[in-house]
């Protein structure tokens, strides 16, 4: 990221730049790691399809209906928390101790709306601001000079001891046939669905639209109008088929409603406003976004304010999918999990690069991973391997890319 004449650049500004003779002539290896950097979430796409064949030709039930209605849903807790990771990483901080806020959160919504008679509405307002206020009181930590490493380790830990503190004396809670229960499996009927699917498409030709035009504020060639073209079409063909199968499966899922609900309203945010653009500002360079006039320490927060939000979220669909919370909400592979996918999807440890939809793609991945695995009855040390094995990847891509980026 980079400050230009006092303003901090949007995404994609530094292809504005003129170029300097040493970056006309770099080499063909640095052009490379820009490439594989820009067309992440490209191969990570790629990815996804060649899971799913794999498994489909190793199980035929893989891509059924009921299945991926199933996985859909399944995806949502780790698509949620690698959404307010993404908040993270981007201004350059760490977080480890989401996943066992999530299931601290779910815990307090479902004593207070089984247990206790609460409105639901009111049980999750309060689990969300529990949750938003732990992740701010580990941002005014952080901001004072704190690494959040270490910060959200000993949250993590301290989580874990209020987690058995917030449940009763039979250390569960069964949401089973209650409201919030019902939340986890709640389906659209069809023709809602067909709605819902309508405007997620006319989001993805909005999105796609606004990214070709970015840094090409002129006419666009023949050439690009084709590809541009071509992208809207799979989109939309893409979406169409999912909001099919989905209600071949007992309709569109209310948890996957909400995940694609927050991952547009984070892409408007991250790319339209200026807030978004001082977030990216101060993860790529925080002194200079610091020198520009950025407050540093408020854009922090509101990572993590976001975040707190995404993590009570993710445990609360989570413990009406499974049917309750107990000991073993928010496992440490959650959190694991949401790091991954986020990585995976593209966005960089180094803070600054990034995308919110690295959210949805990187869970996809290692939610079909998760759901292939169990269908063909392999041990799940495959999962473990396979989602590592991706990880270090996609890790070992960031850093090539970094370095040919600077490779003058």
């Amino acid at each position: 990221m980079s400050i230009l004449e006092g303003k901090v650049a949007r995404p994609g500004d530094d292809q504005l730049l003129p170029r300097s003779p040493e970056r006309r002539g770099r080499s063909r290896i640095a052009q490379l790691g820009d490439a594989m950097k820009v067309h992440r979430l490209a191969t990570v796409t790629v990815a996804i399809v060649i899971v799913f064949i794999a498994f489909q030709i190793a199980n035929s039930t893989f891509l059924g209906v009921e299945n991926l209605w199933n996985m859909s849903v399944q995806i949502v807790p780790v698509g949620l928390l690698a959404l307010g990771l993404v908040f993270v990483l981007l201004v350059g901080e760490i977080d480890l101790s989401s996943a066992a806020l999530s299931g601290v959160a779910a815990t307090i919504a479902a004593r207070m709306a089984i247990n206790g008679g609460e409105p639901l509405v009111v049980a999750v307002i309060v689990a969300v601001v529990v949750a938003v206020a732990f992740t701010s009181l580990e941002a005014l930590i952080i901001v004072a000079g704190v690494p959040s490493l270490i910060v959200t380790l000993g949250g993590m830990i301290a989580l874990g001891g209020a987690l058995l503190v917030a449940l009763p004396s039979s250390f569960e809670v069964n949401t089973a046939g209650t409201t919030l229960g019902n939340v986890g499996n709640f389906a659209f009927a069809p023709y809602a669905g067909w709605i819902i699917g309508a405007l997620v498409a006319l989001c993805c030709v909005a999105l796609l639209i606004g990214a070709e035009r970015t840094g090409n504020p002129g006419r666009l060639p023949i050439r690009r109008l084709v590809w541009l073209a071509a992208k809207c079409v799979a989109a939309l063909a893409v979406v169409a088929v999912v909001v099919e199968e989905l209600n071949r499966g007992g309709g569109f899922p209310l948890p996957l409603l909400i995940l694609m609900v927050l991952l547009v309203a984070a892409n408007w945010f991250l790319r339209s406003t200026s807030y978004g653009v001082h977030l990216y500002a101060v993860g790529g360079n925080r002194d200079a976004a610091r020198r520009a006039g950025v407050r540093v320490r408020s854009f922090v927060f509101l990572s993590f304010a976001v975040l707190g939000v995404c993590s009570a979220l993710s445990g609360l669909i989570s413990a009406a999918y499974v049917g309750g919370v107990s000991a073993a909400s928010g496992p440490s592979s959650l959190v694991l999990d949401a790091i991954a996918a986020v990585v995976i999807g593209g966005v960089s440890l180094s803070g600054g690069k990034g995308s919110a939809w690295a959210a949805l793609v990187g869970a996809i991945l290692i939610g079909s991973i998760a759901d292939g695995v169990v269908l063909l009855g392999l041990a799940t040390q495959v999962q473990d391997f396979v989602t590592a094995g991706m990880l270090v990847l996609a890790v070992s891509i960031d850093s090539f890319s970094f370095k040919a980026l600077f490779r003058r």
